[in-house]
């Protein structure tokens, strides 16, 4: 089983791919028309605040075959890189105090909720959560949750079904600036050392094949603008095409699809 998923966020000041690609939600749009071609469900994990600024273009997502799930109202607010140390000194996650992350859970479920939209699943920007995070999740009825990276099984616990990422990352993996032949740990962190894109795809293809051989289901984080900015889309037609040939799901119907 497939479960697809990618990020898609509201305007970040002074980020290079949003200064090349435009508005994220009009290469979201992009990844869901190649996704409706191959017959691909899929999860965007999307910020509050793009429902708010962008309706109309949300809209038109919610045409395709798509979930959508929360993702943080603003990415932290434009958070600087003094906040985020002191975060993760403080808090050990990257997305602050209890009071700030359930006033921006909060306000992320009002901007789903004026949009008419279910707020079943979620993913933390940068993976920025910690136990705090799931209890308050739980608490706005968040019932889904992919924000661990690594080969677990899916787990529930405390009334929240975790979907961990078991497929390397494409801004982790995919080569943006020096090659480092070193990094072959495929959930590094994205500062370390990237690869070929033709050889995170071949990654992939391994992966996933050996997954469905086992009965393992395989979570992907694949970001709209990252392949809108790669190649515009041209990787991502071939990556398409393979996942197509297995059954896929949205997060929230996990558990509610038979494997076979």
């Amino acid at each position: 089983m497939i479960y697809l998923t990618g990020d898609v966020h509201a305007e970040i000041p002074g980020h290079w791919e949003q200064k090349k690609a435009g508005s994220e939600l009009d290469s979201a749009k992009k990844y869901l028309e190649i996704l409706k071609k191959n017959k691909i469900k899929a999860t965007l994990f999307v910020n509050g605040k793009c429902l708010d600024n962008e309706p109309s273009k949300i809209k038109d997502l919610l045409k395709y075959d798509v979930e959508i799930g929360g993702h943080t109202y603003d990415n932290f607010g434009g958070m600087g890189l003094i906040k985020n140390y002191i975060n993760r000194k403080l808090y050990l996650c990257v997305y602050g105090s209890h009071r700030y992350q359930k006033k921006d859970i909060k306000k992320t479920k009002k901007a789903f909720d004026g949009a008419s939209i279910k707020m079943d699943s979620w993913r933390t920007h940068a993976f920025g959560s910690n136990n705090e995070t799931f209890k308050l999740l739980s608490k706005n009825d968040v019932k889904y949750v992919s924000d661990l990276l690594g080969n677990q099984k899916p787990f529930e616990k405390d009334g929240i079904t975790h979907l961990p990422v078991n497929i390397p990352v494409d801004v982790v993996s995919v080569a943006y600036g020096i090659l480092k032949p070193e990094n072959r740990d495929v959930f590094a962190s994205c500062t370390k050392g990237r690869i070929e894109p033709e050889e995170w795809f071949e990654i992939i293809k391994k992966r996933v094949s050996e997954n469905e051989r086992n009965k393992i289901d395989s979570v992907l984080l694949i970001h709209p603008i990252t392949m809108a900015i790669l190649d515009d889309f041209r990787l991502f037609e071939k990556i398409a095409k393979f996942l197509s040939k297995y059954k896929s799901g949205k997060i929230s119907e996990f558990g509610l699809i038979e494997y076979r």
